[in-house]
């Protein structure tokens, strides 16, 4: 890094009481025993010789950073971690040095960084994490926020201030930590600006900032030295580079979708990236040799998959033609690239269809791939990538009820009638996503899952904001049921616990959210014959078409519902 010109700081964390309890975890430390909400623990209140004790490992860090060649540190400050939780008067109610007065509050983190200064050479940089305003009722607002960063300016000094915004400890604060498409870069463009005017050192700007664009308007707006970004540079690590050749349109955008990133971060396994296929997966992806023997590709179906299948083996040098059944590129994609809180999945398309020309790619819309054909079309080999559709579970419907899979409803017109039931299955997004359409036309909403609740499959953090925005919605939450049945007067509701069952009257429209059903028979018909086929997508990943029974189910019998 240091040969390529660039400065490396290490990021000095302790959560404090912001931590995952377990049964043989050691107890949570913290300033004192205030508890945290979202993660429900209890940390035990350090006593003053441990303050110091933690004051001295914060500053041994520093200087093993040092010995091992960074830069610099930032002390984190921000999300209601150690730091904060001591300048908090909401959380400290110590009595010795380090409690009661905002000097003895924001002592911990002034110790901090003078006894860094004092064991590292001037050079080293010395920075600051934190949240300007904590997002949510219990916590911080930049009104109490901004005195605590005025002192710890006038008593030590920093060479810059990152600012952000939100608390790990509740709920509608941790979604700030990495914010979900429902929020805006704008969340942190007033205090930024203040606190640039405010404090010595530089100031780095972050919080949801995707693209070049809003990186540009944000320093110009802010006045900060510095723009931060992380999930930007993971959906496109090469960002920069185009920035700088002024390739803009060429940046893969990050949707904000916390699937690939965060999303896996938090279940403990490596990140990916939902858009880009070759983030973390790079030492297998990340350079594409050019195929020795260009070869003729034909790609069925221009969703996502399709499209990056299609873009991919253009670029390695062949000729590759995509075939679209509809009359537009991106599959299901497009029944959700006009929802708000689903980001820039549109920009994304965009850029999909972009590098198609790039790479020579040649597209057909409107038409539909023949399978039982094949002598017809001339390639070697053949990419299906024709997805899914929505699936329907094995109830009957009554003909006088509406009854939409989920994308259906999404892209219908005027779909909904006054009364609105969304039946989910495993806790997934589109759940949300048509409950929060439904309310927004002025239905009557509920949403009835068989999951411990609405969005429970859905990263933690769009899981809140989108239940946040729901409930001040009004829509009925109902988790632990299965539709059985919609009857023209009422549809059946069975508890996955004890087959128990309820009743809701008036419903008009019912909405399955199921996932989706991809048919393997195409895939299979063509296994059988002389043809080299692949799959990529949904209709790789999905099979729900085979039925072990030879007579028809009653989501068969009632299909045209």
């Amino acid at each position: 890094m240091h040969e390529a010109d660039t400065r490396v700081m290490a990021q000095l964390f302790h959560g404090g009481r912001e931590r995952y309890a377990g049964e043989y975890a050691p107890p949570a430390l913290s300033a004192s025993d205030e508890p945290t909400d979202r993660l429900t623990v209890i940390p035990r209140p350090m006593e003053t010789a441990e303050v110091y004790e933690m004051i001295d490992a914060f500053v041994d860090s520093a200087v093993r950073m040092e010995q091992a060649g960074l830069d610099g540190v930032e002390i984190v400050g921000s999300h209601t971690y150690l730091p904060a939780q001591f300048w908090s008067p909401n959380v400290n109610d110590r009595n010795d040095e380090f409690g009661g007065t905002l000097e003895n509050r924001c002592r911990f983190t002034v110790e901090i960084a003078d006894r860094i200064r004092e064991r590292t050479s001037d050079d080293f940089v010395v920075g600051i994490r934190l949240s300007a305003e904590e997002r949510s009722e219990q916590g911080l607002s930049f009104d109490e926020t901004l005195p605590i960063i005025e002192h710890i300016d006038d008593a030590t000094m920093l060479d810059y201030w990152s600012v952000v915004v939100g608390s790990s400890s509740t709920q509608e604060g941790c979604s700030y930590i990495v914010p979900p498409a429902t929020e805006s870069e704008i969340v942190t463009q007033s205090p930024a600006a203040v606190i640039d005017q405010t404090v010595d050192g530089a100031t780095i700007v972050t919080s949801r900032i995707n693209t070049p664009e809003k990186a540009t308007q944000m320093l110009d707006e802010t006045g900060a030295d510095v723009v931060g970004m992380t999930r930007a540079l993971i959906a496109d690590p090469e960002l920069p580079a185009k920035t700088k050749a002024g390739e803009w349109d060429d940046v893969i955008p990050c949707v904000a979708c916390n699937q690939g990133c965060i999303g896996r971060y938090q279940e403990g396994l490596p990140i990916r990236c939902t858009i880009n296929p070759i983030t973390g997966r790079e030492a297998e992806y990340g350079d594409l040799d050019s195929a020795t023997t260009p070869k003729s590709v034909l790609v069925v179906g221009g969703g996502p998959a399709g499209l990056i299948a299609a873009t991919t083996a253009g670029e390695r040098g062949h000729d590759v033609t995509l075939l679209e059944a509809t009359g537009d590129l991106g599959g299901q994609i497009t029944a959700y690239a006009d929802l708000d809180h689903r980001g820039r999945y549109g920009d994304w398309l965009a850029t999909l269809k972009s590098r198609l020309d790039d790479h020579d790619v040649t597209v057909e819309l409107n038409t539909r791939f023949d399978p039982d054909n094949v002598a017809a079309y001339d390639f070697d080999e053949l990419i299906l990538a024709t997805g899914a559709t929505g699936r329907r579970p094995d109830v009957s419907v009554a003909e006088s009820v509406a009854a939409y899979t989920a994308v259906e409803a999404l892209r219908a017109d005027n779909p909904f009638g006054d009364d609105v039931l969304v039946a989910d299955w495993d806790g997934n997004e589109a759940a949300l996503d048509v409950a929060s359409k439904a309310a927004d036309a002025g239905a009557d909403v509920e949403i009835v899952t068989a999951a411990y609740t609405p969005g429970e499959s859905v990263q933690q953090y769009i899981q809140n904001a989108l239940l946040g925005d729901l409930y001040s919605e009004n829509v009925t939450l109902t988790p632990h049921y299965r539709v059985d049945a919609v009857e023209a007067d009422e549809v059946v509701l069975q508890n996955v616990f004890n087959d128990e069952r309820e009743r809701r009257d008036s419903v008009d429209t019912v909405v399955f959210a199921h996932g989706g059903e991809a048919n393997y028979e195409q895939y299979r018909n063509l296994s059988v014959v002389d043809v080299s086929v692949h799959r990529v997508g949904d209709c790789w990943a999905l099979d729900h078409s085979t039925r072990r029974s030879g007579k028809p189910t009653r989501r068969q019998q009632t299909s045209e519902h």
